[in-house]
């Protein structure tokens, strides 16, 4: 029969063969413990030295506090498997971190054994997801990203599906690609999708590591030029890539840019702009006309640069 107790939190084991849980720090939940207590018993094993169920944050705050003793609901004759359901249920409705839900995903499937059909019908919907396979494809190759990777998603610096094309990068690439280009950039949602496709590309294409290809390209050299803005920093990350994935495009715009200086000058309000695309010819014009007088100006202007306009068509990729 299941009973409530005292335990000493120095009698519980440290190993957690039932926490899923990446980060056990809580700094709400140890300053409410040290308010009130622990409001909520843990949940733990009918064993000499018992392990915790249910309740890790708990015990580890506890264990912070230097709490001596917790209530604990000490469950007798319950399966490995029935133990870590427990612990999911027992976090019912709760909002988890990707790698909280990719770390459950991976001891279900893993550890517990648990048929797929149950980890759909049961696992999945416990921790707020859709009972769909490709959904648990991608949490269960999460699982496996390295601990710098997790870091960035559990502190929602990255979103778990912009950073899916890490799943074709090697372990050591996904660490250097964290340290180097995801603490100190701050890239859209797009640009790491974008940026991640080209090196991916890139990599295969030319069969280097990433350390070999960005100290090629001196691309962390190029980003120190950026000053310290993250976002300064992760556009010109973005730039950089796609120059290496395009290089002919590149040229171009670069090309384009300079000529473009030609045609502007002297003409206020007028943008100029290559078509976007990577295969479409021609430019884009545009300006606001207020007056028949300003239009006149303008075209004035237009007809006198129709040499240097007349020279973007040559370097159209």
């Amino acid at each position: 029969m299941n009973r409530i107790e005292k335990i000493k939190v120095a009698a519980i084991g440290q190993e957690m063969p039932y926490g899923f849980r990446y980060r056990l720090k809580d700094d709400a939940l140890r300053a409410s413990m040290k308010q009130f207590g622990i409001l909520t018993p843990i949940v733990v094993t009918d064993a000499k030295r018992p392990v915790v169920i249910a309740g890790h944050k708990r015990l580890r705050a506890a264990r912070t506090l230097k709490i001596q003793e917790v209530p604990a609901l000490v469950a007798e004759k319950l399966k490995a498997q029935d133990a870590f359901l427990l612990n999911l249920i027992s976090n019912w409705q709760q909002v988890f971190p990707d790698t909280d839900r990719a770390g459950a995903l991976g001891k279900a499937s893993r550890e517990f054994r648990l048929k797929e059909s149950d980890i759909l019908s049961v696992v999945m919907p416990l921790l707020g997801l859709p009972a769909d396979k490709s959904v648990l494809e991608l949490y269960l190759k999460a699982d496996q990203f390295s601990p710098p990777v997790k870091d960035l998603i559990e502190e929602e610096h990255w979103p778990l599906r912009a950073v899916t094309f890490l799943f074709k990068f090697s372990k050591k690439d996904q660490e250097y690609f964290a340290q180097k280009i995801g603490t100190p950039t701050r890239l859209t949602h797009s640009q790491l999708l974008q940026a991640g496709e080209w090196l991916v590309d890139i990599l295969k294409r030319t069969g280097k590591t990433l350390p070999e290809l960005f100290r090629e390209h001196k691309v962390l050299e190029e980003l120190e030029l950026s000053g310290r803005d993250p976002r300064v920093k992760a556009d010109r990350f973005f730039a950089r890539i796609k120059r290496l994935r395009f290089p002919g495009y590149s040229l171009y715009l670069e090309e384009f840019d300079k000529r473009r200086a030609d045609v502007l000058r002297d003409i206020p309000g007028l943008r100029l702009e290559p078509v976007q695309g990577f295969e479409t010819p021609g430019f884009e014009l545009h300006s606001r006309i207020k007056t028949p007088e300003d239009l006149e100006r303008f075209l004035q202007k237009l007809s006198e640069r129709r040499f240097a306009l007349n020279s973007l068509f040559e370097i159209v990729s």
